[in-house]
């Protein structure tokens, strides 16, 4: 062999060692991309770009409010059973419905009194607010079943749950909800989602929480339901 071929050749080597060196870095770097794509069972860009719908929320069972305060300059400070110093003094942290479901009155990790049940502006306000601030959690009342989880333009992100016996509570407003669904079985304090504002309109963050007795009809669903003042049924015994 020339001098010159032996040069040709040893190039040739050379380029073809260099481009399967390339190869193999190509092939690792996929292989690595491909690991984590799979680890999140979808494409990365999308796992990146797609903001999450349900929020991871630890349950807690101390978040139900043992004392209740009305939220200065409302309505509900001027209540008949508020004090000077904005305290309800008959609260009942847990009431009796039908003489067989016991509720939490307030299922939130925080906030105030904000509005009572009745009568506002000519139509009836069937169940009571409480106001926070800060975001803050909502909590199942009793144990039950979730029995519908869905947005309307004027309750917002709203959740209900069958407790039996005739008893149901919607949870409206929701920011967002936590990992119970329609069909769940959820535990007293375990986490709905999140106080919040969510409607069609502007309104302030708060919890509209009902008490509703009556039998589930298909079409109406949980506006066939009645519902009923929390704060005038009897206190639960312990």
């Amino acid at each position: 062999m020339s001098g010159t071929e032996k040069f040709l050749f040893l190039g040739a080597v050379t380029l073809a060692s260099l481009v399967m060196s390339q190869a193999a870095q190509d092939s690792a770097v996929l292989a690595s991309n491909t690991a984590l794509t799979l680890t999140n069972d979808a494409p990365l860009a999308e796992a990146v770009t797609t903001p999450p719908v349900i929020l991871a929320i630890t349950p807690s069972r101390s978040g139900f409010l043992d004392h209740l305060s009305a939220c200065p300059g409302l309505s509900t400070a001027t209540a008949s059973d508020v004090g000077p110093d904005l305290q309800v003094q008959d609260y009942k942290p847990f009431v009796l419905v039908n003489n067989k479901v016991r509720l939490a009155t307030a299922p939130v990790g925080g906030g105030c009194w904000s509005s009572a049940f009745g009568m506002r502006n000519g139509r009836l306000h069937k169940g009571v607010d409480y106001y926070s601030d800060s975001p803050v959690p909502v909590y199942a009342a009793a144990a039950g079943r979730v029995r519908t989880r869905s947005y309307r333009s004027d309750y917002g992100n709203m959740l209900v749950i069958d407790h039996g016996d005739g008893v149901y509570t919607r949870y409206a407003h929701l920011e967002s909800f936590a990992g119970p669904d329609v069909g769940d079985l959820v535990g007293p304090g375990d986490v709905l989602g999140i106080m919040g504002n969510t409607a069609d309109h502007t309104i302030p963050r708060h919890l509209h929480y009902e008490v509703l007795t009556g039998m589930w009809k298909p079409r109406l669903g949980s506006f066939a339901l009645t519902p009923i003042d929390l704060m005038t049924l009897p206190a639960a015994n312990d």
